[in-house]
């Protein structure tokens, strides 16, 4: 069940990957952080294992292939994990 998305984007003023995950329906667990390292390519493993393991310690996971661009930004569905 997708009940949050999670963005990725590109911060230019910081030169930083950021991870955002949106807030909930009752407007709790906006979270965010650096991905540190991130190339850009959620595709590459590493990469998709450093944004999973963002997630989890969120706790929620991303759906499985449900990453798409949006605006410019990688978006994913994410559930409950």
């Amino acid at each position: 069940m997708t009940v949050r998305l999670a963005r990725i984007n590109y911060e230019r003023h910081l030169r930083a990957w950021r991870l955002r995950l949106d807030p909930d329906a009752t407007g709790d667990g906006d979270n965010a952080g650096d991905l540190i390292g991130f190339s850009g390519n959620i595709r590459d493993p590493d990469d998709e294992l450093r944004v999973t393991m963002h997630l989890t310690g969120w706790g929620v996971r991303p759906e499985p292939d449900g990453w798409r661009d949006e605006d410019g930004t990688r978006v994913v569905p994410v559930s409950i994990g």
